[in-house]
């Protein structure tokens, strides 16, 4: 058994290239015939934009097929009660895995979280790292929100329990990321590297995870995440009030490129949003109050949106309900969004004030902060 386990462990540290064996991804599913005619969803990375695929299950049967550019992190969601996707996904019968251009034997018995995978080497390395870590990150939310779940609402002690769950997963969690950060060190040649520092960097000074993401592989630093968490170092020390806003393009709603650079000799606030984003969209009114005013003085508004290709109708709906005038873009990509890869943001809504000379004066301005700070430029 100790022999078997460390082969596992060997797996996970090849370097992505070790992964590419045939030339697409097939997933042959097989569930109970009970489930006929339920659907099973899969959410992947493809072209570096989010992609999404169904299929319903039948005959006891259920089937995937395509290709990626590199492994990523992926999601299938199983639909049990005919509720539709979204229902599912917050349910909880879902499935966390790496995707990769490799053949993947997935049975179903009762649910998709219990469900077993075979002949997939990379989900074999995966498993493996898992383990070393500490156990899946959504695997942990979810046991956290079903502790938290148990307690009764009108318990005395309600509040002493909810604080004692949170208190006990928070440790949980900066365990695993100890242990993240242990098998980067130790493992610059795996794939999984990258995630364990994204991860770990959610939480800890970017300036204490550079020095690991630096002695990872050039390999493995090519990877997408790996390119995005670079970009994270980089705008930590670029992206800064008295700086140059860097520049970007994207489409508009009707495909129109749109630059930064296009509104110098004017102030722009570059404010990144999502439709599906409550502060975002609790912000806009305000938002609208200050544009409303000072436009005429000179201010402009350059949204960004974190939407995705599925969320593009979203987009555009939040847009017109929402009487949102100014300019829009949006590559479509979700968090992959490059503008935002290239400001580093890691939350919404978010938003850079910049000069007429291009040069970012005020950054995450919201609530009558954003008034007063354009009042000290336009005036009252």
């Amino acid at each position: 058994m100790k022999n078997l386990k460390i082969a596992a462990l060997a797996l996970a540290f090849l370097p992505m290239a070790s992964f590419a064996q045939q030339a697409n991804f097939q997933i042959n599913g097989s569930a109970p015939e009970a489930f006929n005619g339920k659907k099973v969803y899969l959410d992947y990375t493809k072209d570096g934009f989010p992609a999404s695929d169904s299929s319903a299950i039948v005959n006891g049967k259920f089937s995937f097929k395509g290709t990626v550019e590199e492994p990523a992190y992926s999601r299938m969601v199983f639909d049990q009660d005919g509720k539709g996707k979204l229902i599912a996904q917050n349910i909880g019968d879902r499935l966390y895995f790496y995707l990769g251009n490799e053949t993947y034997n997935i049975t179903i018995r009762d649910s998709l979280r219990t469900a077993s995978i075979k002949g997939s080497p990379l989900h074999k390395a995966y498993v493996a790292y898992l383990d070393e870590i500490g156990g899946g990150f959504m695997d942990i939310i979810d046991a956290g929100n079903k502790a938290f779940a148990a307690v009764k609402q009108d318990a005395p002690d309600a509040s002493e329990q909810y604080k004692a769950i949170h208190e006990k997963f928070e440790a949980r969690f900066e365990a695993r990321r100890v242990k993240e950060l242990a098998f980067a060190a130790k493992n610059p040649n795996s794939i999984f590297a990258v995630d364990a520092l994204i991860d770990a960097a959610n939480k800890r000074k970017l300036s204490e995870i550079e020095p690991l993401f630096l002695k990872l592989s050039k390999e493995v630093r090519q990877m997408t995440n790996a390119r995005q968490l670079e970009a994270r170092f980089l705008a930590e020390r670029s992206v800064k009030i008295g700086n140059k806003a860097p520049d970007f393009s994207q489409p508009d709603t009707e495909g129109k490129m749109i630059r930064v650079s296009d509104f110098k000799g004017q102030y722009v606030l570059i404010d990144f949003w999502a439709s599906w984003c409550s502060p975002c969209r609790a912000e806009n009114p305000n938002l609208l109050k200050a544009y409303n005013k000072y436009k005429s003085k000179g201010l402009e508004v350059l949204a960004v949106s974190l939407d995705d290709t599925k969320g593009k109708n979203a987009w555009l709906k939040a847009i017109k309900d929402d009487g949102l005038p100014w300019i829009h873009v949006a590559d479509l990509k979700g968090w992959s969004n490059e503008a935002a890869v290239l400001y580093g943001v890691r939350a919404v809504p978010q938003n850079y004030l910049v000069d007429p000379k291009g040069n970012i004066v005020a950054i995450n301005i919201k609530g009558e902060n954003l008034h007063q700070e354009l009042a000290k430029i336009f005036g009252n």
